[in-house]
């Protein structure tokens, strides 16, 4: 792939805005590990950040996966296009967009540095510069200049040179008047590469009058995308043939997609990781705040004995009762107003009762919120190192994968003949639980950790299961969960699992278990 130049990007920029001008965008993915791309009404954008080749092109479809950070969908999905910019001639593209939430009130826009080995893109709210996102963090230790980093002001790479406005100044022209070389021009002359260098130094007999009417050209935009045998240039310089289709793809794949350094199931893993690590963190902030308001016994039963004590100034149909306790306090007591007063008299009796179990069903709620946040968290820290296998299995024990498990339970045999059933997804893990199993057997599971739902069947048998044969069931749990080595896994009856309000298929709760140790 032919390096991206900046003059040469300048002709390039009528072409998108042609393509973009009064269009939102309608989608955000990945096509590799370095291209973010853009799907607008008549096809897709695709901006190229690889170190060292990057560029851009336009495709009528593509497959994507979606980005590493939700703020690309979130601040660019249906916004529209207001303008596209360079910044002068060099490697800078922007893409503006308007803004589509209250938080990027003002626009937003899309920054693409071609610059070489530095090449990037960068999310920026417009109002603030601040950075939103960007496919690779820059931080200070690396470049002294600027740190890429969402939250920080974002800060335009240096200039390359002298603007195209000064191309034909005496300052300029007295740099080209002695020896000419590539690197002169290059070094000197803003968006110029060496491609462009080469191409002056071979097709003119004087640069310095040459680079004076090319940066005309290049100010009037006459552009003409030439083909010399050193690169692309943005108007006819020299021999070499006319460019039909400039924002046509590369004719070889980008290097990473090639080599197979990018893997679209990584990349997804990630993304659901995210997603789920935040919708934990949801539930166990709703756990926390349920338990905060949950009322204690007592606070129940004295509910329940003020009704009953002005029950001859109530009436059915209320939705509330404004009484005064014994000490003299109003309170403020709500009522079902299908009931009448004796009736809500008993339902916070009854309350009072079962409030243990709801205390402790939020706290193992919250626990199990905890443990899987904790093992999402751990899973995407080792997202680098982890194997395409490892990263395939689990996005089928987190139910994303294209290819669904089919069929039934797997079975196992054990001592005695009792049957043991294991669930193979989250989906048939819920469908085991909640349709196959009975309610008097016994359902197993690896505490804290994603992994098969295990059902020791009791077939109609009255007897218990031997020690020995919940040993084997616990072994097969441990070996069906994410875990490793010695692994706690839970038994229980079937009747004291139920689904988690809210959670996704396979997600459970569960009461009166016992704990067993096996190896996995």
């Amino acid at each position: 792939m032919d390096k991206m130049e900046g003059i040469y990007l300048s002709s390039l920029v009528p072409l998108v805005e042609e393509k973009l001008r009064h269009r939102s965008c309608r989608a955000v993915g990945m096509t590799s590990s370095s291209t973010l791309s853009l799907g607008f009404g008549p096809g897709w954008l695709h901006l190229h950040a690889k170190p060292g080749s990057a560029g851009l092109w336009w495709t009528d479809t593509a497959s994507t996966v979606p980005p590493d950070s939700p703020s690309w969908e979130h601040h660019l999905k249906g916004a529209p296009v207001e303008e596209i910019t360079q910044q002068g001639t060099d490697r800078v593209l922007e893409i503006h967009f308007a803004g589509r939430s209250p938080y990027d009130a003002g626009g937003t826009r899309l920054v693409f540095e071609a610059t070489g080995r530095n090449a990037n893109i960068i999310l920026v709210r417009t109002k603030d510069d601040r950075i939103l996102a960007s496919l690779r963090k820059v931080l200070s230790g690396v470049n002294r200049f600027r740190t890429i980093s969402p939250g920080v002001v974002y800060k335009s790479p240096p200039a390359s040179g002298f603007p195209l406005e000064e191309w034909g100044s005496d300052k300029v022209q007295k740099l080209l008047r002695g020896e000419v070389t590539p690197k002169l021009l290059y070094k000197n002359l803003e968006g110029v590469g060496p491609a462009a260098a080469r191409s002056i130094i071979a097709g003119s007999g004087n640069p310095a009058e040459f680079v004076k009417e090319l940066a005309h050209k290049l100010l009037e935009k006459e552009f003409a995308p030439w083909q010399t045998e050193f690169g692309k240039v943005p108007v006819i310089i020299g021999e070499g043939s006319a460019i039909q289709r400039p924002l046509a793809p590369p004719a070889e794949k980008p290097e990473d997609e090639k080599t197979g350094e990018y893997r679209p199931s990584r990349i997804q893993l990630g993304s659901i990781l995210r997603k789920r690590i935040s919708s934990e963190n949801k539930r166990v902030r709703s756990s926390q705040k349920s338990l905060n308001r949950l009322a204690s016994p007592d606070e129940l039963r004295s509910w329940g004995n003020l009704i009953l004590t002005f029950k001859n100034n109530l009436r059915k149909g209320m939705k509330e009762a404004v009484l005064t306790d014994w000490e003299g306090t109003q309170i403020s007591i709500k009522l079902k107003q299908s009931l009448n007063p004796a009736e809500n008299a008993n339902r916070y009796f009854r309350k009072a009762g079962k409030v243990h179990l709801e205390k402790n069903r939020l706290e193992q709620r919250m626990l199990a919120g905890m443990e899987r946040m904790e093992y999402l968290s751990d899973i995407l820290q080792k997202l680098e190192t982890i194997t395409d296998n490892e990263v395939t299995l689990f996005l089928e024990k987190l139910g994303k994968t294209e290819k669904k498990v089919t069929g039934a339970p797997l079975e196992y045999i054990l001592e005695g003949g009792w049957r043991c059933l294991v669930g193979r997804n989250a989906k048939q893990n819920d469908h085991l639980t909640f349709k196959i199993a009975a309610k008097t057997d016994i359902w197993l599971h690896a505490r804290g950790a994603t992994g098969a739902h295990v059902i020791l069947k009791r077939d109609g048998r009255a007897d218990n299961p031997a020690a020995s044969v919940l040993d084997q069931a616990a072994r097969i749990a441990a070996k069906h969960s994410s875990t490793n080595g010695m692994v706690p896994v839970d038994w229980t009856l079937v009747k004291y699992v139920r689904r988690m309000k809210g959670g996704g298929p396979g997600q459970v709760i569960y009461v009166r278990e016992k704990t067993l140790f096996a190896e996995a």
